[in-house]
């Protein structure tokens, strides 16, 4: 059987990413093995990457919005049952619950090149459903940019205040934040920010956002935009763990996390489920009841309670190129190779 850090060693060398880092963490804080590979860019080439190296968390910063709205909820904002419709005073999302937002049951398009519209919130706003609400489960860049919309009208505050105040401070992310929506491969120096891509429309990202919808609106969005290094990712879900105890989430919210999602293998309350049949990310032996996310960079986080462990992996599997899918077969078998070696010590 492959251990976790000779997949990554040979994914490095078959150019399936440039870079990555893998942590396993135990929940009740201590670090169980971390493995740091790889260049801050393969063409051009790249210092070597440390484990402070900063990678485009794409997706993963759904779950940072999701934390936020469950914050609002905690402090009375907004219900997760709250109409969006009443919410926004709008007949376009008129019986769509701030639930189905955060679990990808609200009816809405997967994406959509929404720049080409106007500006992205807006278009986002103006976006008709596919489908009625709850019916179905569709993974919704939409849906969290309705969800923004939601989250600045309870609170006053723009998005970006919303993120630092409710999740990246109190959670002890220190190293993760928004970036400007411009790129600069002078990051790459020292391994700080590993390229992302080379964008047909951009050029070579080094810092700037590979969505294009988020970088459209200037770098900050809620379902992209964020950018950290691995050890705030483990942070976060170790808070997250404990948020109960630390008062950072109520029982009823942190236990909802826990609660069946409404679709086999879909989200509950922002976070991914394991797929009890056919694929799934998250490989076949992580307990079932493990939450998690992905991000189209190649970045993912997931938390086993059942283990005890969070398992993050920070990669930039689009370079060069967004077409080079190899990450797919990748992670289960990563995950796997990472549960073995957990139960093998315990």
């Amino acid at each position: 059987m492959p251990d976790p850090a000779a997949l990554l060693d040979t994914a490095v060398r078959d150019g399936v990413f440039s870079a990555a880092v893998l942590r396993v963490d135990a929940l009740d804080g201590a670090l169980l093995t971390e493995h740091v590979v790889g260049a801050s860019s393969a063409d051009p080439p790249g210092a070597p990457i440390d484990a402070d190296s900063a990678f485009d968390l794409a997706s993963l910063t759904k779950l940072i919005t999701a934390t936020a709205t469950l914050r609002l909820v905690d402090r009375g904002l907004l219900a997760l049952d709250s109409d969006v419709g009443g919410l926004l005073d709008s007949a376009l999302h008129a019986g769509i619950a701030v639930r189905q937002l955060l679990e990808h049951t609200s009816g809405l398009p997967a994406w959509a090149p929404l720049w080409r519209s106007g500006p992205v919130l807006e278009s986002a706003l103006a976006t008709p459903r596919e489908a009625p609400p709850g019916t179905r489960h569709r993974y919704s860049d939409i849906g969290f940019l309705v969800l923004q919309a939601v989250l600045e009208t309870v609170s006053g505050a723009p998005l970006e205040e919303i993120v630092r105040d409710e999740v990246l401070v109190p959670f002890g992310l220190t190293h993760t934040g928004y970036r400007a929506s411009t790129s600069d491969p002078g990051l790459l120096a020292g391994g700080g920010i590993v390229a992302t891509e080379v964008c047909p429309e951009r050029g070579f990202l080094v810092g700037a956002v590979s969505d294009r919808n988020t970088w459209h609106a200037g770098g900050v969005a809620p379902h992209a935009g964020l950018f950290g290094p691995a050890v705030d990712l483990a942070t976060f879900a170790r808070r997250v763990w404990s948020a109960r105890s630390r008062g950072l989430l109520s029982d009823r919210l942190w236990s909802g996390i826990w609660a069946p999602p409404p679709f086999a293998g879909g989200h509950v309350l922002g976070w991914d489920t394991v797929a009890p049949d056919g694929y799934t990310s998250a490989g076949r032996l992580l307990s079932p009841d493990s939450r998690g996310h992905l991000a189209f960079t190649g970045c993912s986080l997931w938390i086993d309670p059942a283990r005890r462990v969070a398992i993050t992996l920070l990669c930039n599997r689009i370079h060069p190129t967004r077409d080079d899918t190899r990450i797919r077969a990748l992670r289960p078998l990563l995950h796997d190779a990472v549960a073995r070696a957990v139960d093998a010590v315990r």
